[in-house]
């Protein structure tokens, strides 16, 4: 018993004559006292006294011996050997405990010259409670500073701690306010069981850019995998002749026909029936909206560039000419940049009849760029719509973001300008369809997703690309 009190002083950091410091993890050294107090008061003077007894009562045989007869002797022969066993297995199970309770100290963290490193204990406990909170990535790679690591309530939580695990009832005792706070530092790694967090109604949801190709451009419902058209692109031969001169035949027009073909786009997300039955939410509707949601993003992205392998065909990925199968790029006469001129050029590059129903497509960040373009005036370009609904304007022509659009750089496609009705056309063979499968993967059940859709430009005449110079 003197070994364990010495070895616990030890633990203290605190002289016993001293009158020192308390130990930094006062709470340990507390509860390791109660456990050995719970083994009895005074256990080494219990413990002299059992032997002495024992003693006394041999002694007590040795002259009485020949006094009593064999069958008492016998039997106090017995209790003195039953008294002495049951004293050695309490010696024993009192060693068990006391090593037991000692090597539990051993494994205190410890500084070098053999205190509790407080420190290490209270960075670790921080880590655990940002792992819980799904903060791991914001755990510094080489551990918390002194300054990063708040001790004073950390030492506070492992106080009140203790003496929750130890005498806290609900019915009959509370813990102070004091108390409550500085068990509020550790409570979602010990499992919440004091504070039940409430649970919001709202949902944060992350918001996507999309691009607005299906309020621009033109679209058509079909019945069949593909949609052909007659294109009236040539025109009609003449000559200019005299009143009696002979006229000689002229070049007849010809028909061209466009073809565009629909594309299947799916997604298979897959969901346990007891999660559908348990959830707090519709998983089935959430994901029907999130996959609706990407397919929208995916069928405009593709209208925009698109390789039409598999996919609609965007119009960004045509060659450079005026021929019928390519759209004209309009140099913007700056070098990796945008300019007022530039803009002039794209604009009246458009024959009147498209010009008038003209509309402006760029990156976000390439229309923070265009307002700050004036004209020779010394005024803005860029106008803001001043009716709600309305979009802002570039040389009153109506602008639209589309994130798929490419940034300002050099020989970069940044701006695009269409009667984009006449221009681009959307078929739409099917629209978004969920088979619900609950058997092929038990337990999950997979929600197959599809539509098909298809997408080219039809008039290459109505659109024009801005290139920015190299």
């Amino acid at each position: 018993m003197d070994r364990m009190q010495e070895y616990l002083y030890r633990t203290r950091d605190v002289d016993p004559n001293s009158g020192g410091d308390p130990s930094p993890h006062p709470e340990i050294v507390a509860s390791v006292l109660n456990e050995i107090k719970s083994l009895g008061t005074n256990f080494k003077q219990a413990q002299d006294n059992q032997a002495k007894s024992v003693s006394d009562l041999r002694k007590l045989m040795e002259e009485t011996d020949k006094r009593v007869d064999g069958v008492v002797a016998e039997r106090i022969s017995k209790h003195i050997e039953a008294v002495t066993k049951r004293q050695e297995e309490l010696d024993k199970k009192t060693t068990e405990r006391l090593d037991s309770i000692e090597v539990s100290l051993k494994r205190l963290p410890r500084t070098g010259d053999g205190t509790p490193d407080i420190m290490k204990d209270a960075a670790l406990f921080k880590t655990m409670i940002y792992a819980a909170n799904g903060k791991a990535d914001q755990i510094p790679a080489t551990g918390w500073t002194k300054e990063q690591v708040d001790l004073e309530s950390y030492k506070k939580y492992n106080e009140t701690f203790v003496a929750f695990l130890r005498k806290y009832d609900p019915r009959s005792e509370r813990l102070t306010a004091d108390q409550m706070k500085a068990l509020s530092v550790g409570i979602d790694p010990d499992g919440g069981y004091l504070v039940t967090p409430a649970m919001s109604a709202r949902i944060i949801k992350r918001m996507f850019e999309i691009d607005p190709m299906r309020d621009l451009c033109g679209t058509e419902t079909i019945s069949t995998d593909a949609l052909e058209m007659l294109v009236d692109w040539d025109e009609a031969n003449f000559g200019w002749v005299g009143e009696i001169e002979d006229r000689s035949e002229t070049g007849t027009p010809e028909w061209r026909k466009k073809r565009i073909v629909v594309h299947e786009m799916y997604a298979e997300p897959r969901v346990t029936q007891k999660l559908i039955e348990d959830a707090a939410i519709d998983p089935e509707a959430w994901l029907a909206n999130k996959v609706s949601d990407r397919f929208g993003r995916a069928e405009a992205a593709s209208f925009v560039n698109g390789n039409g392998i598999s996919q609609p065909r965007g119009f960004l990925t045509y060659a450079s000419g005026t021929n019928y199968g390519q759209i004209e790029q309009v140099a913007l006469q700056a070098a990796a940049t945008l300019t007022t001129d530039g803009f002039t050029y794209m604009k009246y590059s458009l024959i009147e009849q498209f010009l008038n129903r003209g509309t402006w497509v760029m990156n976000r960040l390439g229309v923070r760029d265009v307002m700050l373009l004036k004209d020779g005036d010394g005024q803005y370009i860029w106008r803001e719509g001043i009716t709600v609904g309305q979009p802002s304007t570039i040389l009153g022509l109506p602008l639209r973001m589309a994130t798929s659009m490419p940034t300002v750089a050099a020989n970069a496609l940044a701006v695009a300008l269409a009667d984009w009705k006449e221009a681009y056309l959307i078929v739409d063979r099917l629209g978004i369809t969920v088979l619900r499968d609950p058997y092929t993967a038990k337990p999950y059940i997979k929600l197959y997703t599809r539509k098909r859709v298809g997408g080219d430009v039809v008039n290459y005449q109505a659109i024009k690309l801005g290139i920015v110079s190299v």
